[in-house]
């Protein structure tokens, strides 16, 4: 039981003070792709962290917990999972209610966020077969015969990419090339999808920090590596220009966005990139039972001292 605690009190540290790091990283000038990695990995660990605590509450003669403990038993009696036998059923009865609410909760979410999304992308593709407003290069696009600058995408199975003849008339052809490729982008690297679980997780669980502000982070950041992607094909200043003309005021998230875009303007991630976002998307994942480790073999040797 000791265990499961100390692996909980990790899980309640990287999810209620990650955000801010993260944010800090974020900021000091990592490219979008290995940020948006990191806070992905980072509630992946918290949400693997928090299952694998409560199987070593609910299961504790099937896991390694007694195991695990016993190592540091001769320096520290205490950390032996026998220690407080009688709370054994009632932490892993209200550990269990919990995860299957959570769950519950998480999958109703889900459910009607597909439901929506399933729905919403129907009404467009009937109005691309009825009304012939569209094309099929590389990706359906449907043109709406609206005056406004609009763009934007629907993921799922049948990728399809929504554009007014505002946008056409207010871009030049090189800038509307490359809002098609940013929505493009969204569509190959499954952006609706990321950005869909990440508001899920937020609307369930947003009690915990990292949760709350895991859909702003996840729909800024695939913004912004899709602004990458495009320019890798267009050039930075041609998306910097199209992104100005769109959003004239160049404030909020488009100043954000253009300054990501003047850090990396270079395209898809390099070699090194790829590197940061492995070795920091590996530590974010695996936060939690390090975290856990580091304080059982701490706690070991101050007991041995």
């Amino acid at each position: 039981m000791i265990l499961a605690a100390v692996l909980l009190f990790g899980v309640v540290v990287i999810g209620w003070f990650s955000p801010r790091l993260l944010g800090r990283l974020t900021a000091g000038g990592i490219s979008p792709g290995t940020a948006l990695a990191w806070w992905l990995l980072t509630a992946l660990g918290v949400l693997a962290g928090t299952l694998g605590a409560v199987l070593l509450l609910v299961l504790p003669d099937h896991g390694p917990a007694a195991a695990i403990t016993r190592i540091l038993h001769d320096c520290w009696a205490a950390v032996g999972h026998s220690g407080l036998p009688a709370l054994d059923p009632v932490a892993g009865t209200f550990a269990g209610a919990t995860v299957v609410i959570v769950t519950v909760r998480l999958a109703v979410s889900s459910a009607r966020r597909r439901k929506r999304s399933t729905l919403l992308h129907r009404r467009h593709r009937d109005v691309l077969r009825l009304a012939g407003t569209g094309d099929e290069r590389p990706i359906a696009t449907l043109w709406l015969p609206d005056e406004r600058p609009i763009a934007y995408s629907l993921g799922g199975r049948d990728g399809l990419i929504v554009a007014s003849r505002g946008l056409a008339g207010r871009l030049t052809s090189r800038e509307l090339n490359a809002v098609l490729a940013h929505e493009h982008a969204h569509l190959r690297g499954r952006h609706h999808l990321l950005a869909g679980c990440a508001e899920t997780l937020g609307r369930t669980l947003r009690f915990v920090p990292l949760m709350r502000e895991l859909p702003g982070a996840v729909r800024l950041l695939v913004e912004a590596a899709a602004d990458r992607a495009a320019a890798a094909g267009h050039g930075p200043e041609t998306v910097r220009s199209a992104l100005l003309s769109i959003h004239a005021s160049g404030g909020g998230d488009t100043a954000l966005r253009l300054r990501w875009l003047a850090r990396h303007p270079d395209g898809p991630s390099r070699f090194p990139d790829r590197m940061r976002a492995v070795a920091g998307g590996t530590l974010a994942l695996f936060a939690p039972p390090v975290l856990t480790v580091g304080l059982m073999f701490t706690a070991g040797l101050l007991s041995c001292w």
